[in-house]
C-alpha cells in the first residue's frame, strides 16, 4: 500500500461524505454523515461530513483520519470545507479550505473567490515540490470550481430529478482536472455489517482527466484505478438522499467505503457496536 492510495481514499470518503443531496427547494435540517473506508478488507480512512444549503447558498464540510495498520505508517488527518451560493442553480464558490497533518507535517490550502466564483487568490503551504510534482498550466484557476461546488452543482441537479452527470473544470489549489460524472443506472444493495444502507441507489460513475499539480512518480494502485463509483441512496425516508456507499477497482485490491450513520431532521441510523 502507497500513501497515494491513502491519499486517494481520504479524498474518495471526504467527497463521497460531503455529496449529500437535498430532498427540497427550500432551506433544509442539516445533515451528517460517518463513513469507514477499506482497502483489500482492511480498514484504512475513517470520514465524516455535514451539508447545510437552502436555495441561495451552502456549506460543506468534510473530515477524515487514516485508520488501522496504515496509520501506523502514513498518518494522515484531513479537513475540508466550501462555502458558496447559487445562481440559477449553479454552484458559484466563495471560499474553499483545506488543511491536513501528513506524518506530522501541516499542510494548507486555501482558494478565495470574488463574488461571481472567479479566483482571485491561493495559498498553498508548504509549496509544491516541482521535483516531485507536474507543473500548473498558466491558465489552471481560469473557468474553474472547487471540488466540493463540484459535489453541490451535482446535488441541485439531482434535486431536479436530473441524472448525476455532468463535466467540470476543476482547481483544489493544488491540482487541475477535469471531472466527468456518468449515471450508470439503479443497483440494489443487500444488508450486510459494514453499512446501514440498503435497498436501491443510483450509480455515479466518476472519471479524472489530470492536467498539473499531480505526482510525477503515481504508484501502482493510482495508475490501475478504474471504474470509480458513487452510490446515492435514501437511507432515512423523506429525508435528503446521500452517497451511501463508494467502490474503485484497482489490479492490487478494490477500495470499498461504506455509511455508517446518518442524521437529519432529528432522526437518526447507526451502525450498532459490536
Amino acid at each position: 500500500m502507497s500513501t497515494s492510495i491513502l491519499r486517494g481514499a481520504a479524498l474518495s470518503a471526504m467527497l463521497l461524505g460531503a455529496a449529500a443531496t437535498p430532498g427540497a427547494a427550500e432551506s433544509t435540517d442539516p445533515v451528517e454523515m460517518t463513513y469507514e473506508v477499506f482497502f483489500g478488507g482492511f480498514h484504512i480512512v475513517s470520514a465524516r461530513a455535514a451539508l447545510n444549503r437552502n436555495t441561495a447558498a451552502y456549506t460543506l464540510t468534510a473530515d477524515a483520519n487514516s485508520r488501522g495498520m496504515l496509520d501506523f505508517f502514513f498518518s494522515w488527518h484531513g479537513q475540508t470545507r466550501t462555502q458558496g451560493r447559487f445562481v440559477e442553480g449553479e454552484a458559484v464558490p466563495l471560499e474553499h479550505k483545506n488543511f491536513g497533518i501528513w506524518n506530522g507535517e501541516e499542510r494548507v490550502v486555501e482558494v478565495s473567490y470574488d463574488g461571481e466564483g472567479t479566483v482571485e487568490g491561493v495559498l498553498v503551504e508548504p509549496p509544491p515540490d516541482l521535483e516531485e510534482v507536474n507543473a500548473l498550466p498558466d491558465d489552471a484557476e481560469v473557468g474553474t470550481v472547487d471540488p466540493l461546488s463540484v459535489i453541490a452543482q451535482l446535488s441541485e441537479a439531482m434535486t431536479r430529478g436530473d441524472q448525476c452527470a455532468g463535466t467540470f473544470n476543476v482547481f483544489d489549489g493544488k491540482r487541475r482536472y477535469d471531472l466527468t460524472v456518468t449515471d450508470r443506472g439503479t443497483e440494489i444493495f443487500e444488508p450486510n455489517d459494514y453499512s446501514i444502507f440498503e435497498g436501491a441507489a443510483q450509480a455515479c460513475e466518476v472519471e479524472f482527466t489530470l492536467l498539473g499539480g499531480d505526482r510525477k512518480e503515481k504508484s501502482k494502485y493510482a495508475k490501475t484505478a478504474r471504474n470509480r463509483v458513487v452510490y446515492v441512496g435514501r437511507p432515512i425516508e423523506d429525508a435528503p438522499a446521500i452517497p451511501v456507499r463508494l467502490r474503485i477497482e484497482t489490479a492490487y485490491g478494490v477500495l470499498m467505503a461504506h455509511l455508517t450513520s446518518v442524521s437529519a431532521g432529528g432522526r437518526q441510523q447507526a451502525l450498532k457496536p459490536d
